[in-house]
């Protein structure tokens, strides 16, 4: 203990000097742990948004996966459209327990003079397709109703009953669905037969969305498909998983190289730091060798100044990761094609612990030479100076 305090009051002679190598530190560990925590995130809330779309996979025209992507989770809209009269030929097949065209398109509202984001799908299928979904009303059961999401109903003040146009068509909401946290609370929902006519677009959609009976059969179901069917894109779940997760995996590459950069950059600092401070009290050392202190005693009071500055930098750099996380997670967000909807950078403990315990390592590596170099002060020539 006496170790700790002294190597403290050390620490505390030159306030400015470590307080910038702690600042070093903690950038790297902040950025460390955020890359990490948002990469976990990002899996996570995939996943999950995955498994609420309630499809195995989906028929779309050619293009990028990402751009697929981005249509199946978050209903973006694609400047490409599917012709419906690939319908028939898909829906024959016994082993599918849905086939429904989906069309996303952005309509203008003209109550309210904005556009808004409208999905169009055939509303017997919506229960099985969003089976989390609570609705304060009901599904529409004519071609005249909608449904409207809970920030659109929100932004709009918008009541079960009331009416709204688009493109000079009036249609009566007949249900609003309650918060769900997703991407689905900014979308007005209304039958794609009802959007085809407002778009003129009778015999399109954006996509088609499929779910099968038995899951272990997608993979012969699709390859048979794609002969049968020439002409469309058949993508998976689990590719658009794989797509997105290989995106999350560059950008996570990109910043740990950034971070070996900070961190290398950091360690480089804390050695600087240390090595200063010995040389300073190279006449201290030699009076404190030459009273009694081993070799011993001064390498743990060295190895507990580099403890403490990587300790303090690594706690630092949580509370900067977990304060400004929003801003970080927004940084990312305006920059990578696609991000799943929620939370992503979270608080996680045990990766907290693990960031904490390699700036301690980290520390521990850089201040290895100044404390070899305190070995070898020879106590009179200190004392001589």
């Amino acid at each position: 203990m006496g170790f700790i305090i002294l190597a403290l009051k050390n620490l505390l002679r030159h306030k400015i000097r470590n307080f910038l190598t702690i600042l070093g530190i903690s950038a790297s560990i902040a950025t460390l742990f955020s890359i990490i925590s948002f990469n976990k995130g990002f899996e996570a809330n995939l996943q999950k948004e995955i498994n609420r779309t309630g499809l195995h996979f989906m028929i779309v025209p050619s293009g990028c996966p990402h751009e697929v992507a981005s249509l199946v989770l978050h209903g973006t809209v694609i400047p490409k459209f599917l012709n419906l009269d690939v319908l028939p030929k898909i829906s024959q097949y016994e082993e599918f327990e849905i086939t429904t065209p989906i069309l996303v398109a952005q309509i203008f509202n003209s109550e309210k003079g904005k556009l808004d984001l409208v999905y169009g799908l055939e509303m017997d299928h919506l229960e099985k397709i969003k089976p989390h979904w609570k609705i304060d009303g009901e599904i529409p059961k004519s071609d005249a109703s909608i449904l409207v999401g809970y920030e659109v109903a929100k932004h709009y003040s918008i009541k079960k009953g009331d009416v709204l146009s688009y493109e000079n068509v009036k249609f009566k909401v007949s249900g609003i669905i309650q918060k769900t946290s997703s991407q689905d609370d900014a979308f007005v929902y209304m039958p794609i037969k009802s959007l085809q006519r407002i778009i003129n677009k009778p015999d399109s959609a954006t996509g088609i969305g499929v779910r099968v009976k038995r899951v272990d059969k997608i993979n012969s179901i699709i390859e048979e498909l794609r002969q049968k069917v020439p002409g469309i894109q058949i993508v998976t779940m689990n590719e658009i998983v794989n797509s997105l997760s290989n995106l999350a995996a560059s950008a996570k590459i990109l910043g740990l190289s950034i971070v070996v950069v900070a961190i290398t950059i950091s360690a480089l600092g804390i050695m600087n730091t240390v090595l200063m401070s010995i040389f300073e009290r190279t006449e201290e050392i030699g009076v404190m060798r030459a009273i009694g202190a081993s070799k011993v005693d001064i390498f743990q009071i060295v190895f507990f100044e580099t403890v403490l500055l990587s300790l303090m930098g690594g706690v630092k750099g949580l509370l900067i990761s977990l304060v400004f996380s929003n801003i970080i997670e927004g940084f990312l967000r305006s920059y990578m094609p696609y991000i799943p909807y929620g939370k992503i950078i979270q608080f996680d403990l045990f990766l907290a612990l693990k960031c904490l315990i390699f700036s301690v390592f980290i520390g521990i590596i850089a201040g290895f030479l100044p404390a070899l170099r305190a070995l070898k002060i020879n106590p009179i020539e200190a004392i001589r100076g």
